[in-house]
């Protein structure tokens, strides 16, 4: 047996690959801690808003699920029922994670994975966030499982039903045909299976992936032409390089390295199935680089390759010769204790790397006289929060003033109407301002107004605080 082949199945209740599953299993509760704590941020409600507008959206099934969850839980739209749903599909990963992979790589490599699954802090922060790349995820491994058990037994039928589940992502993203693609193509470039037969399945499989992929292209292609009207880009080399440091940022640069190192080592020993487990998010993220070039692409959409990343850096786990089973528990180690302690850093200093808008809103509420104007950057975020979530066109607020690029000066005109005006105001949030529109704003908050509360939240490089003016004529 060579070091990168897949061990045997353990055949004992106390073996690694168990307890370490039973760790990750223990550590995917970590979801469900302070789901409802921390405030919605704009595209939760975005989410809110959008699943009463159905006709309008492409990826339907995500919006349904949740508005189903929220109506399951008596209609309030909570923090708490909106992040159900993401939840529960991101604690599945976990137990699919370990599925999907056991046969290629073996139990221990796979059981590592899942626990890499569990404790990431990028993990949990999406399946803590009322949108559907959790759902797209778990397709994928669930796809990915059954696509994998058809390449290695040279079952083409398994094959292609395994890459059409993971298609059925594209439901609640268009990240899902992505993924399927990367999956198929994978198997049909590099067949995990060395047989004839693996072979043979696998071309048979190209021209059945064919058809479901001509047919779903006009679709993808809509979805996507939609996005770049919206998300456009001037600079093609500043767009890859954005959804390059995102994703390398939370993925993080220690397992990238180590997931690296393996690939590596499997491309000098042509270790077939190591090679294909890295095919499946190399060509994903290839796709995802060339998009790009033209759109807005960040971190979240690769998401669902984070458990094939995982593999990768957990595949020493599964070598066997001289000492390289001694330092199985180092390895794990090394993989797991940055994970964990990112994790630690966003339940604590960090505050679940949310601004404070629920904080914010309930102290202008309290505040407020009925005459007050509240003015909110951005104003959907606080309009819900004021409202109680009872406004679900949240792309057409009436009861908050916006303030952006767009209307960079509503404040001119309350002041010269001599109403007092609340300012919910996230920082930074108005660098997408004009820098003379910018300043003038600033300025005005410094000199006119009259700072009440401010609510610090600093991750890393961005500052998510929120600070609350008052404008009063009469003082």
């Amino acid at each position: 047996m060579s070091s990168d082949s897949p061990e045997p199945v353990p055949s004992t209740r106390g073996s690694v690959a168990v307890w370490i599953l039973v760790a990750a299993l223990l550590a995917g509760l970590l979801r469900f801690v302070r789901l409802g704590h921390w405030s919605l941020w704009l595209d939760e409600v975005f989410t809110w808003g959008d699943a009463h507008n159905i006709a309008a959206a492409d990826n339907k099934a995500g919006y349904l699920l949740i508005r189903w969850t929220v109506e399951a839980l008596g209609g309030d739209p909570t923090e708490t029922a909106l992040r159900l749903a993401p939840a529960l599909f991101g604690f599945a990963a976990i137990p699919l994670t370990y599925w999907a992979f056991h046969p290629l790589s073996g139990r221990t490599r796979a059981a590592t994975a899942a626990l890499v699954v569990a404790v990431s802090a990028w993990e949990i922060q999406w399946s803590q966030t009322a949108r559907f790349y959790t759902m797209v995820q778990a397709l994928g491994l669930l796809g990915g499982g059954v696509a994998i058990r058809g390449f290695l037994s040279a079952r083409w039928i398994l094959s292609v039903l395994g890459v059409g589940i993971a298609g059925l992502g594209h439901l609640f993203h268009l990240q899902g045909a992505v993924v399927a693609a990367a999956i198929g193509l994978a198997g049909v470039l590099i067949p995990p299976a060395r047989s004839a037969a693996a072979r043979r399945s696998a071309r048979r499989s190209l021209l059945l992936f064919a058809l479901p992929g001509a047919l779903a292209a006009p679709f993808a292609w809509s979805v996507f032409a939609k996005y770049l009207a919206q998300k456009s880009i001037e600079d093609p080399i500043a767009g890859v390089a954005h959804f390059a440091l995102t994703t390398g940022s939370f993925v993080t640069p220690t397992l990238a390295a180590l997931a690296l190192g393996v690939v590596l080592s499997a491309w000098v020993r042509r270790e077939r199935v190591a090679l294909f487990a890295a095919a499946v998010p190399v060509i994903g993220g290839a796709a995802l680089a060339g998009a790009a070039g033209a759109a807005t692409i960040s971190a979240q959409y690769a998401f669902a390759f984070f458990p094939w990343i995982a593999l990768l850096a957990s595949w020493p786990m599964g070598w066997t010769k001289g000492s390289s089973r001694e330092l199985r528990p180092l390895w794990l180690l090394v993989l797991v204790v940055p994970l964990l302690s990112q994790s630690v850093l966003y339940f604590t200093v960090e505050k679940g790397q949310r601004a404070r808008w629920r904080e914010a809103v309930e102290l202008v509420a309290a505040r407020r006289a009925p005459s007050d104007v509240v003015v909110g950057a951005p104003a959907p975020v606080v309009e819900f929060y004021l409202t109680g979530g009872r406004e679900v066109d949240v792309r057409h607020h009436d009861v908050v003033v916006q303030l952006d690029r767009y209307n960079p000066r509503p404040y001119a005109y309350l002041a010269q109407e001599e109403r007092v005006v609340w300012f919910v105001v996230r920082n930074g949030y108005n660098l997408s301002m004009p820098r003379r529109e910018r300043a003038d704003f600033e300025r005005f908050l410094e000199e006119e107004c009259r700072l009440v509360e401010h609510f610090p939240v600093l991750v890393e490089a961005r500052d998510l605080s929120i600070s609350v003016w008052k404008f009063d004529p009469a003082r």
